[in-house]
């Protein structure tokens, strides 16, 4: 997507992404809850903005174990090749892959210590996998892929190719979120949220940097069947660090680098299958528990605490995605985008609470909120923006479907005029950025009525709108729902 300067946005995703973190690090230490994402929004806001943001949290992360486990399947395709042909599963790829996810399930019905256990072991032997691969391909390395002219230069999509590129590595930092979906069965969130979050943000920093520096270097043209400068091959191979084995190594080191490269990547798609499919089961539990969304049955903990048929409910809509999407390559940027859709309301019910609530106690506190907030919520809608027309629309299609859970709320507890009346910028916010985004130039994949970089522009200015719109919105709502409370 960006070439030799796609290095450059882990880094700045980084510390665009540090603000939203750790505005969550805030959220998850002041009320811990489990699937949390749900529920913050709803007690800034009410209803409306609340199911619309617990349904986009819900579909991102059963998005994220579907194309977690596809990835987990096309790189067992290199030992079973009849489980991937002409770009997709087969069939046999996709029962598979239903196989491979119902053994998440298993493991996400156990107790949460025993999930830890689990993911531990298997981080650990992933980062150790993922070093032995890079130490591995710095032996092939050529200076040539990150400046000759024949591969387009460093800047070989342009600056505006990071922008898209800084996007999508959301999928790789998404994880810091997880923390914070598992507060509530923490002993001491304040403590260890903190830490977790600023931990997992440094360290997956540092691992794909060194990752995709060592994988660049490595390539020889010929040796992966394409022709030089062509980068955007590699978006679509079924286990691309395989082919690049191929073509830089041979003999016993090949062998090798292939068998190293496999096993880290089946091992690494699978534990984070894990830990998506139980913040999306707990999410689940959140709509149902603390905000009347989904019937009660999907409140219900098993003797183990854990929510089971919320856990069966991301099973069974991990297996649609699944069916209807079965490659990788489908799904990325759809994932993407639904791992960020629930991120910004979070900034402005901080700021909300802060006002609200400001004597409550907070274990941790989000520096220079008044700055940080709105630049989270910028951020985070920043990039849906840069991940492009395609992703985008589908996405906020089907999250805006949520509408429709208000149905039950209504049925259930009652909808209120002040859901609607203080809730009414987020849905409207959707389709500004999906107006925004089909109105973007061409390097986002829209109309360029508006073309770069006077689309980023727009859209900043619009969040900013958009930010103070729903943060004037919570105060009010907050202060007619303690005025209604103060009178019963």
């Amino acid at each position: 997507m960006a070439g030799p300067a796609g290095l450059l946005s882990w880094p700045i995703a980084m510390l665009l992404l540090f603000p939203v973190a750790l505005t969550y690090v805030e959220l998850g230490a002041m009320w811990p809850r489990a699937g949390g994402v749900a529920y913050y929004p709803t007690k800034s806001h009410g209803a409306l903005v609340g199911v619309l943001n617990g349904w986009g949290a819900f579909l991102g992360y059963v998005l994220a174990p579907a194309s977690i486990i596809i990835a987990f399947v096309e790189y067992l395709s290199y030992f079973f090749p009849p489980l991937f042909s002409n770009g997709n599963l087969t069939g046999l790829g996709v029962a598979a892959s239903i196989g491979a996810i119902f053994t998440v399930f298993l493991i996400n019905i156990l107790r949460i210590k025993r999930i830890g256990d689990i993911n531990n072991l298997l981080t650990v032997l992933t980062v150790v996998l993922i070093v032995i691969l890079v130490g591995a391909l710095l032996f092939f390395f050529d200076s040539s892929n990150f400046t000759s002219s024949q591969v387009g230069g460093f800047f070989a999509f342009g600056g505006s190719g990071v922008f898209v590129a800084t996007s999508v590595t959301v999928y790789g930092y998404g994880g810091f979120r997880q923390p914070i979906d598992y507060a509530e069965e923490l002993k001491d969130p304040g403590r260890s949220l903190p830490r977790a979050v600023i931990a997992t943000m440094l360290i997956v920093a540092l691992i794909y940097f060194l990752e995709s520096f060592a994988f660049a270097g490595a390539i020889r043209w010929n040796g992966v069947g394409t022709t030089v400068g062509n980068w955007g091959y590699f978006y679509t191979l079924p286990y691309p660090f395989v082919t690049l084995a191929k073509g830089a190594a041979s003999g016993s080191v090949l062998t090798l680098l292939i068998l190293v490269a496999i096993i880290a990547a089946l091992i690494a798609s699978y534990k984070d299958g894990i830990i998506y499919f139980g913040g999306a089961s707990r999410v689940g539990n959140t709509m149902s528990r603390y905000d009347n969304f989904f019937p009660p049955v999907f409140s219900r903990l098993n003797r183990r605490g854990v929510p089971f048929i919320s856990a069966v409910l991301a099973l069974f809509v991990t297996v649609i995605f699944i069916l209807l999407f079965p490659s990788f390559s489908s799904l990325f940027s759809i994932v993407v985008d639904g791992l960020l859709v629930s991120y910004a309301p979070g900034a402005i019910s901080l700021a909300v609470f802060r006002r609200y609530y400001p004597k409550e106690k907070r274990p941790y506190l989000l520096p220079a909120y008044k700055v940080l907030a709105p630049v989270s919520f910028i951020v985070a809608s920043l990039l849906i923006f840069w991940s492009g027309w395609t992703a985008t629309h589908i996405l906020i299609i089907a999250v805006l479907i949520g509408v429709l859970f208000l149905l039950y709320y209504h049925h259930r507890v009652g909808l209120k005029a002040s859901d609607i009346k203080y809730g009414i910028w987020y849905p409207v916010y959707f389709i500004a950025v999906l107006a925004i985004s089909y109105s973007s130039s061409t390097t986002f994949g829209g109309k360029n009525y508006i073309p770069f970089p006077y689309d980023t522009v727009v859209f900043i200015i619009a969040m900013i709108v958009f930010y103070v719109w729903g943060y004037y919105s919570g105060v009010r709502f907050m202060e007619e729902r303690g005025a209604a409370e103060a009178s019963a």
